[in-house]
């Protein structure tokens, strides 16, 4: 097998997908993509990626195999078999490898250190199945304590569950397990009609759970989630997981998780240390949101981030920062829709954490399906593991290394009392003005509804665009008003001596302003 270059040509229909803005920037000058090979006969959809203890790729597949990768020899080697859909993979200092399946946290044991695994160890299965099929387990990260986080999809109403069932079932409500059993099309239909969008009626859908070391217990550790398909531990030991569009999630958030915290997603509450006595997507909208805990960035749907996945820090030797104190905070995030990827760049107004997202590499070179990342041992390449799920995406591996020449982007975007400052990765010049900055604010609803429009929508003129070193300053003669997406594009003749302006439209999420 060997790893080739992407062909680049005859994928007109997904510039389609590419923003204008993206579209005016070269990026095959900054970036390359290699396709790594399949293995024989396997559905090509990676649920995980990480280092085997040797050094070579370890990627779990759709079908429940474990395979190791040579790139060297450009050979796979089947490691394990048998798991159901592992969505996760973390290799252990001694080099057992931990998965993530459907029903069960694994840990698979290379006792006679050949290659394949002969031990399967089941290290958790401490949660309920109802065997509805979007019930998606996803993982795995561990905190400096060795403790292991997953997470929990909720089950959607567009299936029931089984007879058979691993956990209790919950019946608050009034809907016990016989009205989500298998009925024929029409009375299906009728009863749906009673079940919530989504729903969490065995332990612990739509919640995080916390593995300690040494023990098969699963701890609730939050709950409010819904779609939770990507997590991070940062090097503070902050959780973060990545959720995606749906009922009381108007947009595809990026959390920033609080132990005990309800995120949103009323589902779970069955599951919290005080869960109501009614169904929860019945209670109080205004109750619910004074219990939840806003996520940092919102990511407006269509515009910004349709299914967003797995994140990872930034590595400068794969994105040109200035320092590595212009990054900190800051994340790369999957995106399975389209072919991109999402940095979340961080912002604190009143003691509160919000921020931007902004596109890199937003070019049909990367293709979709972005699921899982993981860079190389020089920081400089970034392995995406593409699926599609049956939703919008795609199969394989790409490794994506940065060239080494310098583009520009804005590194930074910050809040100010009348506007924004943006910071790039060098000095600028424009002979633009306030007239060709473009800035939509509008609200993104907390409801039950599928997703949201964009509410209460109103352009902002800018009154005053401003260049100084690398920082560009814009103000606006209205106030800005808090609980508003600030959708701010910027003009594409920015320049600098490293070259043109690579991307140039930004979502800030104001919980807070400045008064």
């Amino acid at each position: 097998m060997t790893i080739q270059k992407t062909l680049l040509s005859g994928l007109s229909g997904l510039l389609l997908l590419s923003s204008s803005a993206s579209a005016q920037f070269n990026w095959k000058r900054h970036y390359e993509v290699e396709q790594i090979d399949p293995p024989e006969g396997a559905d090509y959809q990676i649920g995980g990626l990480d280092y085997a203890k040797n050094g070579d790729l370890i990627a779990c597949f759709h079908r429940g195999e474990v395979r190791t990768y040579n790139e060297g020899s450009k050979q796979w080697k089947l490691f394990a078999s048998g798991l159901h859909e592992p969505l996760g993979i973390y290799v252990e200092e001694n080099g057992d490898v931990l998965v993530i399946q459907r029903g069960e946290l694994t840990r698979l044991h290379d006792d006679d250190g050949d290659g394949v695994a002969d031990f399967y160890e089941n290290v958790s299965n401490d949660w309920g199945l109802s065997g509805n099929y979007h019930e998606f387990t996803f993982g795995l990260v561990k905190d400096s304590k060795k403790n292991i986080y997953i997470s929990l999809g909720t089950a959607s109403n567009m299936a029931g569950a089984r007879e058979q069932i691993r956990g209790e079932w919950n019946d608050t409500g009034g809907l016990s397990h016989d009205k989500f059993l298998p009925k024929d099309g029409n009375e299906w239909k009728v009863m749906r009609e009673e079940i919530p969008r989504m729903y969490a009626r065995v332990p612990y859908r739509g919640c995080v759970l916390k593995i300690s070391p040494d023990s098969k217990k699963a701890e609730v550790y939050a709950t409010g989630v819904r779609t939770p398909n990507g997590l991070y531990v940062d090097e503070n030991d902050q959780l973060w997981v990545s959720d995606n569009q749906g009922d009381w999630v108007g947009a595809s958030k990026i959390h920033k998780i609080k132990e005990g915290g309800f995120h949103g997603h009323a589902a779970s509450l069955l599951w919290a240390e005080n869960p109501p006595e009614v169904t929860p997507a019945e209670l109080p909208v205004e109750e619910l949101e004074a219990r939840r805990t806003k996520a940092p960035v919102l990511l407006p749907q269509g515009d910004c981030g349709n299914s967003i996945t797995q994140m990872l820090g930034i590595e400068r030797d794969f994105i040109p920062y200035s320092s590595e104190e212009s990054k900190k905070g800051h994340l790369l995030v999957g995106e399975m829709n389209h072919p991109r990827l999402i940095r979340y760049l961080p912002d604190s107004v009143n003691g509160v954490e919000q921020g931007t997202a902004t596109h890199l590499l937003d070019t049909s070179m990367i293709d979709s399906g972005n699921n899982r990342l993981l860079y190389s041992k020089d920081g400089k390449s970034l392995y995406i593991g593409k699926t599609h799920l049956s939703w919008p995406g795609r199969e394989g591996i790409r490794k994506i290394t940065y060239t080494g020449k310098p583009f520009l982007f804005v590194e930074n975007v910050k809040l100010t009392k009348k506007g924004f400052e943006l910071t790039f990765n060098a000095d600028i010049s424009t002979e633009k003005s306030a007239e060709d900055v473009f800035v939509d604010s509008y609200r993104i609803a907390y409801h039950d509804s599928y997703g949201s429009k964009k509410y209460e929508q109103k352009e902002m003129p800018c009154s005053s665009f401003k260049v100084d070193g690398n920082t560009l300053t814009l103000e606006f003669t209205e106030p800005l008003i808090k609980d508003r997406v600030y959708d701010i594009t910027i003009p594409r003749k920015i320049k600098s001596k490293i070259g043109n302006l690579s991307y140039n439209r930004f979502w800030y999420t104001a919980h807070e302003v400045y008064e």
